[in-house]
């Protein structure tokens, strides 16, 4: 079996020999075809590639305020503006995204266009057309891992390059702090509002209890029932602030979500705290000073009481809260950090000669075989009758003369 098989394999190795110098041959035959394209196009690569205009490249790297969490329902609050700090819940840092999104958004092109006069400078027409070549020649990136935004600005002239991606983190400043202020803004008119509001509530309920004082003759409780009134109030102001709180995150989070089911089981627990001193259900401050203990001109100086008590609660709750946000409408918002400040670039960025040539050469190298194995193939089919015939059918296929 053997002694059959080996001729066989003899024979195939002479076929593979003999088709391994068919295309050596074939190579030799074209070489000047082979070796003259590539050596050819190698010289006009260079040669265009020296008329090319040099772009340089500079580089600026920015650290976006951090996020100090609050997830999703601390996004969907930070819609809210004025009620964030009221609903209890941070609203977090910016995202890198939201970063990427400001610099790439018209309102930046628009100041980076107007200081740098781009429109004569990139010689357009339109304005429009400003915002494709912007687009073109500027890049911003971000790397996940760090958090870091990365702006490179492409351009002929590397001092312009530079300016201008380093104006860009000026931009970026200028519109954080415009977003942060507006926010801001909302967040302390809103506890302006709720301040004058108790203010004035307190004051009526002041004057209410001096005109009972005098009508009643009534000027002080004993201390157990005073301080009974007081904790009383404090509670109540606490409720009507959790209930405040739920009502506006109602508008963003499902009864399920954990910062909603926290200030649930909160006001539960000041409801409960209210409920055990609340004696018999006619106000926790009866419960120490009962109906059965005053006269009806007491009680009415109890109520006059408790409704001050309780207007004082609140309005010590919205005075922070105010003053809170007016430290907040003060900060600056732009507090993104520049850790690498755009220099001037000494070398170009592009165009790569050496990689335009090589590629240019290996690409005209392989359309130089490809051409020398159809040349060999044609003069191969032009001594054979029958080849001769199929080109005169493919040529007469493909003529558009009828």
């Amino acid at each position: 079996m053997n002694s059959h098989m080996e001729p066989r394999q003899a024979e195939q190795f002479d076929d593979d020999e003999i088709s391994l110098v068919e295309l050596a041959t074939t190579l030799g035959e074209e070489k000047k075809l082979v070796f003259g394209l590539p050596f050819v196009v190698g010289i006009v690569a260079i040669v265009v590639s020296l008329f090319l205009t040099p772009i340089f490249t500079a580089k600026t790297t920015l650290l976006p305020p951090q996020n100090s969490g609050g997830g999703g329902a601390a996004a969907a609050l930070a819609s809210l503006g004025g009620l964030a700090g009221l609903a209890g819940i941070s609203t977090g840092g910016t995202t890198a995204d939201t970063v990427i999104a400001m610099l790439q958004s018209r309102s930046a092109k628009d100041q980076i266009i107007d200081q740098f006069n781009l429109v004569e400078y990139y010689e357009a027409e339109l304005r429009g057309d400003v915002y494709g070549t912007l687009d073109n020649a500027v890049r911003v990136t971000s790397d996940k891992k760090s958090g870091l935004i990365t702006v490179e600005v492409d351009d002929k002239d590397p001092e312009l390059a530079a300016k201008m991606a380093n104006a860009y983190y000026e931009v970026l400043k200028s519109l954080m702090t415009r977003v942060a202020v507006t926010e801001a803004q909302q967040r302390r008119q809103f506890f302006e509002d709720q301040f004058a509001k108790a203010k004035e509530e307190l004051s009526n309920a002041e004057v209410k209890l001096k005109e009972t004082q005098e009508r009643t003759g009534l000027v002080e409780l004993k201390s157990q029932a005073e301080v009974t009134i007081e904790a009383v109030a404090r509670l109540r102001a606490e409720i009507a602030q959790r209930e405040v709180q739920l009502s506006a995150m109602r508008t963003f989070a499902t009864p399920e979500n954990s910062d909603y089911r926290r200030v649930v089981a909160e006001l539960n627990g000041l409801r409960a705290e209210l409920k055990k001193l609340d004696k018999g259900g006619t106000g926790g401050e009866l419960g120490l000073v009962s109906a059965g203990n005053l006269p009806e001109q007491g009680l009415e100086y109890v109520r006059a009481l408790r409704e001050v008590k309780y207007q004082e609660a609140v309005f010590e709750i919205m005075a922070k809260q105010f003053e809170l946000a007016k430290v907040d409408e003060a900060k600056d918002g732009g507090n993104v950090q520049q850790l690498d400040v755009a220099t001037v670039p000494e070398r170009k960025s592009k165009p790569k000669r050496a990689l335009i040539v090589v590629l240019s050469v290996l690409a005209s190298g392989f359309l130089a075989v490809l051409l020398a194995f159809v040349r060999a193939a044609m003069r191969k089919a032009a001594a054979d009758e029958n080849s001769q015939q199929g080109f005169q059918a493919l040529k007469k296929a493909w003529s558009f003369k009828r």
